[in-house]
């Protein structure tokens, strides 16, 4: 096992090297000066620039310049954004919690819809229910989701004017930004009439969690269908059937569980789609998260944020895709089986 995980560490370390050296390479790639791609800061005088050049380790090799890089990485010390002028670091954080708040509610919506119905197709296989779910998954799989989104923005806030196109509360009120997660700021401010702030702030909530979530959902629908055929086929459910447990008993007590486990190193792909699709969804609805953050800094050519942003981002998500397949392998007692033999 614990070769294992130093394979696992291994993987995880050598990926961020892979990936640390393509996002310090961007630096120099970007059109324009290297000392103010990598600063964020511009309108140097000629004093300034040479201190600043001597700081980033600029005029020195290449080997030398990125390990300066990695050092400012790990500090924190991502440099100054073209636009606003200010850290990179405080913008970030600035984004961060609007996009895990929207990730969090797109993702609790597809495990509460995604898995019960794949549960639900497996064990109805080949009959009604199951082609009705599978079809409508497939077509949903198959819409793209920038379209998806415009969709529900015409029918539901067009045409029928009930839930808000865009943002993530009415300009009407003002909410001091203590924490970034938009329910937990307005507990913590000191407005009146909070009941109507929430009502808005989830109705502005609605269409993006949605639309972020019908992917992922149609995903999980696939794989768990798949997982339960799977199961409901093998001898240890043929076994406890002869026991005569009901159908209630078998789905609960050994289909659910044994179906779950074989789709959860799958949920790094959840993920991974999860993020696309929220950059996309963010700039539709104009959520103020990571996505919308970093496609204006590509509309505004921001090169210290687009640098920043694709590390950080991709960084999270080889990350996360490593720890979940360690979490696989201790809870999956077939996987350590396979491990030690």
């Amino acid at each position: 096992m614990y070769i294992y995980l130093l394979r696992r560490l291994n993987l995880l370390v050598t990926t961020l090297f892979v990936i640390s050296v393509f996002s310090f390479s961007l630096g120099h790639l970007f059109p324009g000066d290297p000392v103010v791609n990598f600063s964020g800061q511009q309108s140097l005088t000629f004093e300034e620039y040479d201190v600043l050049e001597k700081k980033l380790a600029l005029d020195k090799p290449y080997m030398v310049q990125y390990f300066a890089y990695l050092e400012r990485m790990i500090e924190g010390d991502f440099g100054f954004s073209f636009s606003s002028e200010r850290h990179i670091s405080d913008e970030f954080l600035r984004v961060f919690p609007a996009t895990i708040e929207l990730s969090v509610y797109a993702i609790l919506v597809a495990l509460c819809i995604g898995l019960p119905l794949g549960l639900l197709a497996g064990l109805k296989k080949n009959k009604v229910v199951d082609k009705v779910i599978f079809s409508l998954s497939t077509i949903a799989n198959s819409v793209p989701i920038f379209w998806i989104g415009l969709l529900l923005i015409l029918l539901f806030s067009l045409n029928l004017g009930w839930l808000p196109i865009s943002g993530r509360l009415n300009l009407l009120y003002e909410i001091p930004a203590h924490t970034g997660f938009v329910f937990i700021d307005i507990a913590l401010s000191d407005i009146d009439n909070k009941p109507a702030v929430y009502q808005n702030a989830f109705l502005h909530l609605i269409l993006p969690t949605i639309t972020l979530a019908t992917l992922p959902t149609t995903l999980l629908i696939g794989m768990m269908r798949s997982s339960v055929i799977s199961v409901m086929n093998s001898q240890f459910i043929k076994a406890a059937r002869t026991k005569g447990l009901s159908y209630y008993q078998l789905i609960r007590r050994h289909v659910v569980k044994n179906a779950i486990l074989p789709i959860l190193p799958q949920f790094g792909l959840l993920f991974n789609t999860l993020m696309t699709s929220a950059m996309i969804t963010e700039f539709i609805f104009s959520w103020p998260g990571v996505g919308y953050w970093l496609i204006e800094a590509i509309y505004q050519r921001d090169y210290p944020v687009i640098q920043t942003a694709l590390l950080i981002v991709s960084a999270f998500m080889v990350f996360l895709n490593v720890l979940l397949d360690i979490i696989h392998s201790l809870l999956n007692p077939i996987v350590r089986k396979d491990i030690h033999g």
